[in-house]
């Protein structure tokens, strides 16, 4: 195969073909076709972001970051209903995040909870009928990130206009990779609830109530970085698994690792070189197949922004903390419901 052919295969696949080569000039090909494609991804994404940085205002960056993950799954995963109401659900989703960007700063903590809960579970009931194709992923994570960083009236227009330039560009990736596919399927077939039963309801549930019981305690805490509780909590629960502990040992245990490598880079690099950490880092984050690697890697982009913030040893501190909580968090959410389903199924009414 050509190198541009083998750059079309996912990373997973050719990290197998990696594994399973013995003939050094064939592994040296998949080798390269796989640096060379998660380089031009990266290169891509650099250029998105920046876009959007650009043209609408530093505030509309996160936009960009969070669609930037959705144009690439658009690639591969459909919502599993056709392409009309899909570009609807798309649509709808994005002007969630965006009114809620300006209305949940104005809340309180409960009724946040209540707007992040029930605003969580549409998307993913929108999204994510199927866990393993990683909707759920990719849409909280948008989520959470635009919602937890509020701009002002001014900021939020331009956010507006971001959001809607994302709806055009991701809109023509869905209906370039799927206006074939689901054609006689509807929304609502999706959508509507089949009852507790239901093990992908079970698992939206979960993942809406421990993101959005995160985002309360960073909320209460008022720490600077709620988003961080959410990305946490979301990451342990992800998998549809109810085994979580390990986990959740793998996360916290890459947050140390990558939060105190970040911290003494800083000390021994001068300061005109800290700005390429963060790339570098995504280069090495689009290569490692190891969610303890990848809690590492991503911990150089979060400190990056947050070290000129707080400082490093308060960003580090703040990093743990917040991963920690969220982490704890989920496992609580995680344990109580799965005994709640449990005591579901052997009550009175229970099948």
């Amino acid at each position: 195969m050509q190198t541009y052919a083998l750059m079309q295969l996912n990373p997973g696949m050719l990290r197998k073909k990696i594994h399973e080569t013995h003939q050094w000039p064939q592994k040296w090909a998949f080798i390269w076709a796989l640096l060379l494609r998660d380089t031009a991804l990266l290169s891509f994404a650099i250029a998105y972001i920046a876009s959007f940085t650009l043209i609408f205002g530093a505030a509309s960056s996160y936009v960009g970051v969070a669609t930037f993950c959705m144009l690439l799954s658009f690639r591969f995963v459909s919502y599993n209903y056709n392409v009309y109401e899909s570009l609807g659900a798309l649509a709808g989703i994005l002007s969630l995040t965006w009114v809620n960007s300006m209305w949940l700063p104005q809340l309180g903590p409960l009724a946040a909870l209540v707007v992040n809960f029930s605003s969580l579970l549409v998307i993913l009931r929108l999204t994510s009928d199927t866990p393993l194709l990683g909707n759920g992923g990719v849409y909280t994570f948008g989520y959470v990130l635009v919602t937890g960083m509020p701009v002002g009236h001014a900021a939020a227009i331009n956010r507006g206009w971001a959001f809607l330039a994302a709806f055009v560009i991701c809109g023509w990736a869905l209906w370039k990779h799927h206006r074939t596919t689901n054609q006689q399927v509807h929304v609502w077939w999706v959508f509507k609830f089949r009852g507790l039963h239901d093990a992908t309801f079970r698992w939206q549930l979960r993942l809406a109530t421990g993101v959005s019981a995160a985002l309360l305690i960073g909320q209460l805490l008022n720490n600077g970085r709620a988003m961080w509780l959410g990305f946490a909590s979301m990451s342990v629960l992800l998998p549809t698994t109810k085994l979580l502990r390990g986990r959740a040992s793998l996360r916290f245990s890459g947050v140390v690792v990558g939060s105190l490598a970040f911290a003494g880079l800083l000390q021994i690099m001068p300061n005109s070189l800290i700005g390429i950490l963060a790339p570098i880092a995504g280069l090495a984050l689009g290569l490692t197949p190891s969610y303890f690697w990848a809690s590492v890697f991503n911990c150089f982009g979060a400190l990056t922004i947050a070290y000129t913030l707080f400082g490093i040893w308060p960003a580090v501190g703040l990093r743990l903390l917040n991963n920690g909580l969220g982490i704890i968090c989920a496992l609580i959410v995680a344990a109580s419901l799965d005994w709640l389903w449990r005591h579901y199924q052997c009550g009175p009414t229970g099948e």
